[in-house]
Parts: structure tokens; C-alpha cells; sequence
């Protein structure tokens, strides 16, 4: 049994998520920001353990039995994790030989879930009634649209306590619906392979696969063809997880994405459901912006546990 109310240890926080960088900070459980992170250039680095003892090194820090939670862009429910966008497979038995204890190991999009509790972020509504509330009890999903696409689901219970589940949604086959976007889907894949949801929706706009499409796909309706995507993949997941509180939007793309035209055609697919109209048509969805999201996020997986009287572990 662990006590509660214990004097909050110095944990490190690692964002792994972004390719050829790792980014540190330290911190515990009663700070409310994440100061002083620094950052290393991995790419001429042979290993993820050379990385973190250099950090050390530089650092002057003991690694061993320091509480260590870290994202990564990848699936964590293995025991050998690859971090994404990288080179790098990490085992969990040689994190725990390193630092003396287990190591939590998160998904970067639940991270940005995490990040929420902080009450730092900017959430502005993009459709439905309500301001965003997570005292509210049900279920949301966040959707990550950057250099991939992330989706992590939110559940709050009756004592407004909350729980991130992974999911890797992105890498669902996308579906097409009309003649034009199964010519994109096509071209993108460079062959007769139908593209995952994930590479319709990080689609650059200015990529050769346009031009495969043909007249309906002119330069001007690009963002209103990638923003009606994004409405439908938001209505789909709503469905498939029962996700009846709301849709949160964030990623790099998203925010000039969604403006104008492209808020409007964000909107329509919650309209075009038949079955369960009567709750997609009024679910939420907002934007939001946060500061360092995915490391903030860390940082609350850490004062969740510790408020718990819980380790900091997988």
C-alpha cells in the first residue's frame, strides 16, 4: 500500500514525440508549469540510453530511482515500444534497470489529454452548446492533426475523475466517398491502395496527389475538402466510442484549417447522420491551443498518481 499525502519526488518528464529531438524537464507534482525544458538533437546518437545518460551527465543528475514519465508517438502497450518518428525500440525492463523503478510510458496525444487538467489551454467553441468542462461526467475524444494524426479518449466519472485511454484511430482505412477523393487516396499510396484516414488528413496542400483529382479539386476548396474529412472522421469516432460529451481539435494544421469556409464544412457531417441524429447533431466540438502540451501533460500523469498516493509507473 502506498500512503497518502507523500512529499512529491522530483520526476523527469520526457517528450519523445518529434523526430530527431528529445525534449526534458523536471519538475513535481505541486508545479502548475513546465519550466526549464531543454533540448537535445538526437540524430547522431546510436541509442535512446546513450541519449538519457548524456542528459544526466550534462545534467548532473541521478537518474536511479527517479519517477520518469515519457511520450512517445507510438502505440505503449508493449513491452518493447518503439518511439515514433525515430530509429529507436526501447524495452521497459531496461528503462526499469536504468532508473530503479518502472517508467511511464504514454501516448503524445494522451499527453495533450492530460494536458487539459492543467486549466492552461485555450479552448474556443467550433460548434454545439457549452463551454468545454471537464467536471462534466461522460466521454470525449481529442483529435492531434500535426505530422500524424492522434486520437486519445477522455472519460470522466461521477467524482470528476479522469481516466486517458489510447487508441490508434488514424490507421483506420479512410473510405471514400465521391470520385475525388478516391483518386487522392489513390495517388497518395502511389498505387491502387486505399490511404488511412491519418494520410487524407495531414494531405499538404500543395502535394502532387491534387492533381490527380481533377477540376473538383482546385486550389481554392482544398482546405473546405480537408475540413469536411476532418468532420467526418470526428462524427465516426464519436460513434464508434460512444463519445456523446464532445470533440476537442488540436494540432499544428488545425487551427487555420478550421476557420471560415473550413469551420462550416467541419460542421455539415454532424448534420448528414441519420441514426443517432439526435446526438451527433448537438455534439460539441471546440479548438484547442495549448503551451507545451505534451510535456505539461506528462507533468499531470505525475500529480494524478502522486495525489492518488499511487507510484508514477505503467
Amino acid at each position: 500500500m502506498f500512503e497518502k499525502n507523500i512529499k512529491p519526488a522530483r520526476s523527469l518528464l520526457i517528450d519523445a514525440s518529434r523526430e530527431g529531438i528529445l525534449r526534458f524537464a523536471i519538475a513535481d507534482s505541486l508545479d502548475r508549469d513546465v519550466r526549464n525544458i531543454r533540448e537535445m538533437d538526437v540524430r547522431a546518437i546510436p541509442t535512446f540510453t546513450d541519449a538519457l545518460t548524456r542528459f544526466a551527465e550534462e545534467n548532473s543528475l541521478s537518474l536511479r530511482g527517479m519517477p520518469c514519465v515519457m511520450a512517445v508517438a507510438s502505440v505503449t502497450s508493449e513491452d518493447t515500444v518503439a518511439i515514433g518518428r525515430s530509429r529507436w525500440m526501447i524495452a521497459r525492463g531496461g528503462l526499469t534497470a536504468l532508473f530503479g523503478r518502472p517508467v511511464t510510458i504514454i501516448n503524445n496525444v494522451a499527453a495533450q489529454a492530460w494536458a487539459l487538467r492543467s486549466g492552461n489551454a485555450s479552448i474556443d467553441d467550433l460548434r454545439g452548446a457549452g463551454a468545454f468542462d471537464l467536471s462534466q461526467r461522460g466521454r470525449y475524444i481529442i483529435i492531434n492533426v500535426d505530422q500524424g494524426v492522434g486520437c486519445a479518449l477522455i472519460d470522466v466519472d461521477e467524482a470528476g475523475q479522469m481516466r486517458v485511454s489510447e487508441t490508434e484511430a488514424g490507421h483506420m482505412d479512410f473510405p471514400p466517398q465521391s470520385e475525388t477523393e478516391l483518386r487522392i487516396s489513390q495517388a497518395i499510396n502511389g498505387s491502387s491502395r486505399l490511404a488511412t484516414w491519418e494520410k487524407m488528413l495531414v494531405l499538404d496542400r500543395h502535394s502532387p496527389a491534387w492533381g490527380e483529382a481533377g477540376p473538383k479539386a482546385m486550389r481554392g476548396e482544398r482546405r473546405r475538402f480537408l475540413a469536411a474529412i476532418l468532420g467526418r472522421f470526428a462524427v465516426n469516432l464519436v460513434n464508434a466510442y460512444d463519445a456523446w460529451q464532445g470533440v476537442l481539435i488540436t494540432g499544428g494544421t488545425t487551427a487555420n484549417l478550421l476557420k471560415g469556409v473550413g469551420r462550416a464544412a467541419f460542421d455539415e457531417p454532424f448534420h448528414d447522420r441519420r441514426q443517432f441524429s439526435r446526438l451527433i447533431a448537438p455534439c460539441p466540438a471546440w479548438h484547442v491551443r495549448q503551451k507545451e502540451a505534451v510535456l505539461a501533460g506528462t507533468l499531470q500523469c505525475v500529480t494524478h498518481a502522486q495525489m492518488d498516493g499511487l507510484p508514477v509507473a505503467a
